[in-house]
């Protein structure tokens, strides 16, 4: 574990800078309300995976640690997997608050910074539980290896906008608009306040990227327990996310076996952190080698589930 001890502050400190700077440049690029065309969302998604990518060779360079960098790499293609399943969760709640398709790029914008905020909370008890009770990996674990189940067996995370409780209690306090105003989240009416409905969109996707942080942030403690890595994996894979959402939304429906594939992983790697709690030291190749090893087999797992919904698609997509 010596090697975790390489990072160090200005490399947090550089990370984070890094993170502010694209995180501006992108906002700039898409300062202007409208509808996402297929083109911008191509190339912002590349712009964020050039950015992961830039990261992760800063890892293998600067830090100088091969280990690290796999482990970076491992995480961040678990979490842009995981962030695809996110994407069904995003058509519901649009569709069923009618969202103009312009305002839809503005949502996932509060969307994706309420989540950034969530994750540094989640990492920060995860990191604090796990170095004060080894044994918590061992609930991670069983935790994860529950949700595969949950996942493959029971299907995924059910989504229901109109028994959101958050959404509820806030309705009780404000009344809201039937109509848009823009993306403001509040408006005046005959001198009466109203929240309007895109408030509640922002709301409903907060509260959704909780339960999607209580699977993704254990998934990520399966794969290194180095708190750098678990928060600039997660991050970089939460904001190249926003530009995959209008790249892939028509396409979701084709990828019917990706549920299994997420499930699979999500069981390998909650059955990897038992196995490496109750046997401390063991090793299938080496140490270094079954870093390698999980970032194979998670990348086979994903590229598997993709190939076969292409191979075996509903009989209505043929």
């Amino acid at each position: 574990m010596s090697e975790y001890k390489l990072v160090t502050f200005t490399h947090w400190i550089i990370f984070n800078i890094v993170l502010v700077i694209a995180l501006i440049i992108d906002l700039y690029v898409s300062r202007h309300t409208k509808e996402v065309t297929m083109k911008e969302a191509a190339y912002r998604t590349l712009f964020w995976t050039g950015v992961a990518a830039a990261i992760g060779a800063w890892i293998f360079i600067e830090i100088g640690s091969t280990r690290l960098g796999i482990e970076y790499t491992t995480a961040y293609v678990a979490e842009r997997a995981l962030s695809l399943d996110n994407l069904f969760v995003f058509i519901v709640i649009f569709k069923y608050f009618k969202l103009p398709k312009k305002y839809e790029a503005k949502g996932l914008l509060y969307g994706i910074l309420g989540a950034l905020i969530f994750r540094a909370l989640f990492i920060t008890i995860g990191v604090a539980a796990i170095n004060t009770f080894s044994w918590f990996l061992l609930i991670l674990g069983g935790f994860l290896i529950y949700t595969a189940y949950k996942l493959a067996f029971a299907g995924d995370h059910e989504v229901d906008p109109s028994n959101n409780l958050a959404v509820k209690a806030f309705k009780k306090i404000m009344p809201v608009t039937k109509e848009y105003h823009g993306t403001k989240f509040f408006t005046k009416i005959k001198n009466v306040r109203y929240a309007t409905p895109f408030l509640m969109v922002v709301i409903v996707l907060e509260t959704s990227d909780i339960i999607f942080a209580i699977d993704s942030i254990p998934t990520v403690f399966g794969i290194t327990d180095d708190p750098f890595i678990v928060w600039s994996s997660n991050t970089m894979a939460i904001l190249g996310m926003r530009p995959l959402y209008f790249l892939l939304a028509g396409m979701v429906n084709i990828f019917r076996y990706l549920q299994y594939g997420l499930a699979l992983i999500l069981g390998f790697i909650g059955l990897k952190m038992i196995v490496e709690y109750l046997f401390h030291g063991f090793h299938i190749i080496s140490e270094l080698g079954d870093v390698y090893l999980s970032l194979a087999i998670i990348i086979s797992i994903i590229m598997g589930s993709i190939i076969f919904s292409f191979v075996k698609p509903e009989k209505n997509q043929k």
